[in-house]
């Protein structure tokens, strides 16, 4: 997936994602489909003699444009090292020093790894890469920072399953700067027996990317139909990567406690068009105000970006200086 991303925009105002608030999106647990596996239960490789490693863990690049750098870095060290570790290293005990040695005050750790515990059940030795990491919410003293990520583990027998989830990370601000809070990992449904000609086309669409989360909310029925043409409109163009669907979003709008459009199940957020990052200052900007146009064109009401563009239907604040926020008024 693509490096780049648009210049940023918006006032000093720190509102949430068209979406979200202090509980992450409620979703009925699922005993086929949890937050670290993959969408359609895990991908899974049978064992060998001779096994390869599993793929190298590849730290989050951050960006000198971000908004609050220190809020998103300790988010995203803190999952890379929770759902990464060398066999012998699995189980709480070791995970606890995994987040003592990120940064976590030793007081907290131990909760905190309680809280990732899906992350902690890959197998063996596991591997964590962030896809995507964007703001939930920004306040003066609170922030959410929604990370995607893909997780590949290696079970003692040798198999291999490569899953995901979206992580809701909550910080707080203090003397010290930013620390972890809290972790709500995505909780998917399971899989609709007959998905339907509609999400098999946004699943199988070559240049629609979709998280495992994300790609298990569709799978799941978790995004109605009119956002899922809009999304198949704007593949058509495009391409898309998509970072958060509906679990692992904050139910309400952050700070506030009106429902977000991702909890109604008709929204989306973009991290990246064309294979470049909305967040990277050397994506032009005509090329990400070309797209939320183009999402306004497809039926979107409301559009969050990193610049605030002419016309009703868009916003811009600090918490969309890193994805783009596509809303629809509308099921079908």
């Amino acid at each position: 997936m693509g490096a780049a991303g648009a210049a940023a925009a918006g006032g000093l105002g720190l509102v949430g994602c068209t979406g979200g608030d202090e509980e992450s999106t409620p979703t009925p647990r699922s005993t086929s489909t949890e937050s670290a596996q993959s969408p359609r239960s895990p991908r899974v490789t049978s064992p060998s003699p001779d096994p390869d490693p599993l793929p190298s863990a590849s730290p989050w690049p951050l960006l000198r444009t971000e908004v609050e750098p220190r809020a998103k870095e300790a988010a995203v060290r803190l999952l890379e090292a929770l759902g990464t570790w060398t066999r012998g290293q699995d189980g709480a005990g070791p995970a606890v020093e995994r987040a003592e040695a990120a940064g976590v005050p030793d007081a907290s750790a131990e909760r905190l790894v309680g809280q990732a515990r899906p992350l902690l059940d890959a197998g063996a030795e596991a591997t964590v890469r962030v896809i995507a990491a964007q703001y939930g919410g920004l306040l003066d003293a609170r922030a959410s920072v929604l990370v995607a990520l893909r997780q590949w583990g290696r079970a003692a027998d040798g198999t291999v399953a490569d899953g995901g989830a979206t992580v809701d990370v909550r910080l707080t601000r203090g003397g010290s700067g930013w620390q972890v809070g809290a972790l709500y990992p995505s909780r998917t449904a399971p899989p609709l027996d007959r998905p339907g000609a509609l999400i098999e086309r946004v699943v199988g669409h070559e240049r629609i990317r979709l998280p495992p989360a994300g790609e298990a909310d569709v799978l799941a029925g978790r995004l109605r139909p009119r956002p899922l043409r809009g999304l198949l409109t704007l593949a058509e163009s495009y391409e898309v990567d998509v970072s958060v669907v509906h679990t692992g979003h904050p139910r309400n709008v952050f700070g506030t406690g009106r429902l977000s459009d991702h909890t109604r199940m008709r929204a989306f957020d973009v991290w990246a068009v064309d294979g470049r990052a909305v967040i990277d200052p050397a994506t032009p900007d005509s090329l990400v105000d070309g797209f939320m146009r183009a999402a306004v064109l497809a039926g979107a009401y409301n559009v969050g970006g990193p610049r605030l563009l002419s016309g009703g239907s868009f916003f811009s604040d600090r918490v969309h200086r890193d994805h783009l926020h596509i809303a629809f008024d509308r099921d079908t």
